[in-house]
């Protein structure tokens, strides 16, 4: 065996160890890891995470250990076009 042989397991391993550690299907952090102190505008508080808006959803907990969850999925990226109702894409 090679040493890239060996490496590229032990790298694949450490990345998926970095993603899970990210906070599963909590919205980003602010700050480089710090907790925000309040939810952002038009998120609503919640006592727990399983309280969280399900599918493309915010969930991310703040300063004081409750939650905070909001819709993030149905908006358009900026600089799209918003086309009719049963347009093909």
């Amino acid at each position: 065996m090679t040493i890239k042989t060996l490496l590229l397991p032990c790298i694949f391993v450490i990345v998926l160890a970095g993603c899970a550690s990210e906070g599963g299907g909590g919205g980003p952090a602010v700050g480089g890891g710090t907790r925000a102190e309040f939810c952002k505008s038009g998120d609503t508080p919640v006592a727990s995470a399983s309280q969280c808006l399900q599918d493309d959803a915010a969930c991310y907990q703040i300063t004081d250990n409750s939650w905070c969850t909001g819709e993030r999925g149905l908006s358009c990226p900026t600089g799209s076009n918003q086309l009719p109702a049963g347009s093909a894409c």
